[in-house]
């Protein structure tokens, strides 16, 4: 069945979610029951939503809430690179609502602080493979790990940061960074005939780690997104280079909607090797699980890309798709996977169960996607 939206449908579904979600606030900003990078892509989701919804009923609380963050968190910069750079990405989307400057400057900051991260060429190799562009997870002295996610971010941080700066060397530096980052991506971590991105390499041990999380590939997607953006925005002569990440985002979301070990056979994005839902073994709804929201990242995403290519009148195909695919996403949670009372579990394809601070979160990118495509 089709959804209608006239009125202010799903408006008033989705608004009663954020209030869901926001009602577990605490004096410092943070979200009981969810650890630091949680509560940054919960605030994102609710930023997002703001812009793709056209409205402004939680601006402030956001405002508040980040404030408060930042009070406690200098310029919201933990040990962690992906941590960091989630608060990041969560700022850009608040600053693109807000236009508040400071955010802009903070992610600024952040870029600064994990750009010391970044593995410069010559610097390490991993089975005579150059691991030039590749992000450090952590600050740690003893860190060894390089991993897709860090990475990715730093990427798309990158790229995104670029067209802010009037500075033409500025703005070129910030994408050459980019590039080279998401370029590791691509020679290190990636299945070229699966379009796939793989988890992490150990630097000490040249071990490399192939678990294939729904949120690598997302965030491999938003990177190439932003980079098509920022040389776009850069030069209007290199078209058809911006077009080649554009089309590498499109090949990923293409295989994403139809991998069968992340989408169920009825099309709804489960991803139960990350947060399994069945069997003896089960993850307990109560549990926090960091996986529960790894497939929230990919349809955010997803969704990013349908605008993208909307905007400028490409691809109707894949445009046709995505729409769908995230129009099923909210139509299972409410079908099969909520109490009545605004609360999602964690299993979007149901049944429904426990609701948390993390079942919830993950439902928000669902909530902000559907106004996305829209």
């Amino acid at each position: 069945m089709a959804l209608s939206y006239a009125g202010n449908f799903p408006l008033n579904i989705t608004q009663p979610a954020i209030n869901v979600f926001l009602s577990s606030k605490q004096d410092d900003g943070q979200i009981d029951g969810l650890v630091y990078w949680q509560v940054a892509n919960g605030y994102t989701a609710i930023a997002l939503h703001e812009a793709w919804s056209n409205t402004s009923s939680n601006t402030d609380i956001l405002e508040d809430l980040v404030s408060k963050v930042q009070n406690g968190q200098q310029d919201c910069i933990n040990d962690y690179n992906d941590d960091s750079m989630w608060w990041a990405i969560s700022l850009l989307e608040l600053y693109e609502v807000t236009q508040n400057i400071q955010h802009l400057t903070v992610a600024g900051d952040i870029w600064n602080h994990v750009r010391n991260s970044v593995i410069v060429p010559g610097e390490h190799a991993v089975n005579g493979v150059d691991m030039a562009g590749g992000v450090i997870w952590t600050n740690k002295t003893d860190e060894t790990q390089v991993n897709a996610i860090t990475t990715g971010l730093f990427s798309e941080l990158s790229a995104r940061l670029s067209p802010k700066f009037e500075d033409a060397s500025a703005r070129e530096t910030l994408l050459e960074y980019a590039i080279i980052s998401l370029d590791w991506i691509y020679r290190c971590r990636y299945i070229e005939d699966d379009y796939l991105v793989l988890d992490h390499i150990n630097l000490a041990t040249n071990q490399t780690v192939d678990s294939t999380f729904t949120y690598n590939t997302g965030q491999a997607i938003a990177a190439s997104i932003a980079i098509y953006d920022a040389i776009r925005a850069n030069s209007s002569d290199q078209l058809s280079t911006a077009q080649t990440f554009l089309d590498f985002a499109g090949m990923m979301a293409l295989y994403s909607m139809n991998r069968t070990s992340w989408v169920d056979g009825d099309g709804t994005l489960t991803e139960r090797d990350a947060y399994p839902g069945t069997g003896a073994n089960a993850t307990p709804a109560w549990e926090d699980c960091d996986g529960l929201g790894f497939k929230a990242i990919l349809l955010r995403n997803l969704a990013k890309l349908y605008r993208t290519l909307r905007r400028d009148g490409v691809n109707s195909e894949l445009q046709g798709k995505i729409k769908s695919f995230v129009e099923h996403q909210f139509r299972s949670l409410q079908d099969r996977n909520t109490n009545g009372h605004d609360q999602y579990g964690p299993w979007w394809a149901g049944p429904m169960d426990l609701a948390t601070s993390h079942s919830q979160l993950a439902a928000l990118d669902v909530m902000a996607a559907i106004h996305g495509v829209q």
